[in-house]
């Protein structure tokens, strides 16, 4: 009876000791998930920015209408946002200055910039960014107003991807893109 038990005991300790380590050499969910979160800018059509990932920095720059600038003081509104852990940190910023020659991510950086806050988000949380009032028709309620969500990094290059509503816009290393009539998406080098 005792070899019986053994006999039983010994392959059951193997097959289990076998399944232990091939589960701890497989990857993570974490680590294979192809998903990272995004702000979602509330604008009269959606825009959704990924973050920004490792090294990366990506900026989303939403052009406010030479009216509106003039009472506020910013001609821009560029957010920056990054993944930190399982959440968003979105840093926003007014720009002021000519707006109407800016093509590319340098000439973003000749604007002038104040820094306005940081906000960092899990996933389906929500802000408004109470110095930003009054921001006109494109905007919803006339504040600046995102919120985390997924998003599909599939779709996307180096920095990530914006989408203003069905149309995606992925900006190549060091270049921006116009992102429909949402504002532009850049992939930043580490000076912006």
């Amino acid at each position: 009876m005792k070899s019986r038990l053994s006999t039983l005991v010994v392959p059951c300790l193997l097959l289990t000791s076998f399944l232990a380590v091939v589960s701890a050499g497989a990857p993570d969910k974490l680590s294979t998930n192809k998903h990272r979160l995004a702000i979602e800018i509330g604008l009269q059509k959606p825009w959704t920015v990924s973050a920004a990932v490792n090294t990366q920095k990506t900026g989303a720059f939403v052009r406010i209408p030479a009216a509106v600038a003039n009472k506020i003081g910013y001609s821009a509104i560029k957010l920056m946002p990054k993944m930190v852990g399982d959440k968003v940190e979105v840093a926003v910023s007014g720009l002021s200055g000519d707006i109407a020659a800016v093509k590319t991510c340098s000439d973003w950086g000749t604007l002038k910039e104040t820094f306005l806050a940081t906000y960092t988000l899990r996933e389906g949380q929500e802000v408004s960014v109470s110095q930003l009032s009054n921001l006109g028709p494109n905007f919803n309620n006339g504040t600046l107003t995102f919120r985390a969500v997924m998003f599909d990094e599939e779709e996307g290059g180096g920095c990530g991807c914006g989408r203003c509503g069905s149309l995606a816009c992925c900006p190549a290393s060091g270049k921006c893109i116009g992102c429909g009539d949402c504002g532009d998406v850049c992939c930043l080098s580490q000076e912006n």
